[in-house]
């Protein structure tokens, strides 16, 4: 399985470490200083490939099947029939994105935290800066249905 790590030869992710960790300490060894440009473009890249990685399954042939998957790791309460039901169904699930990365690249099976609404959600990410980025959104349905606009960033 690539990952954006394995364009760093000499440097081993760990897995079950959160991702936002390893790009840290990727970010360091190669000395991109907190809030340059390079970091900023590097993070955004590694969210992304991440993202394609583990979560983006919409271009996959099954992807019925795969949404479904995906709402029950979400914890939907009942299994839609339809893509459209998924859909309106993790419309309505608050989660964040890079938390979901992590469940999915851990080898632990942890499940991945589900937040009651959405301000819980925003507080919870500006208090972890697990920001995932808006823009990304125009390309991927999915990161439509699952990305909140979160005010305070």
């Amino acid at each position: 399985m690539s990952t954006y790590f394995a364009g760093y030869p000499g440097f081993i992710a760990d897995p079950n470490a959160e991702l936002l960790v390893e790009f840290a300490r990727l970010a360091t060894a190669r000395n991109w200083k907190e809030g340059s440009k390079r970091y900023k473009k590097e993070r955004r890249a590694c969210l992304l490939s991440e993202y394609d990685q583990h979560i983006g399954i919409l271009d996959h042939p099954e992807k019925l099947q795969q949404l479904q998957a995906l709402c029950s790791e979400l914890r939907v309460q009942t299994t839609p029939d339809s893509m459209r039901q998924c859909k309106l169904a993790l419309a309505k699930v608050h989660v964040n994105l890079i938390d979901l990365i992590d469940s999915r690249r851990r080898t632990t099976n942890v499940p991945v935290r589900i937040f009651p609404n959405s301000r819980a959600l925003a507080d919870y990410t500006n208090d972890t800066k697990k920001y995932f980025p808006l823009e990304a959104a125009k390309r991927d349905s999915l990161k439509k249905i699952l990305l909140r606009h979160i005010i305070g960033r």
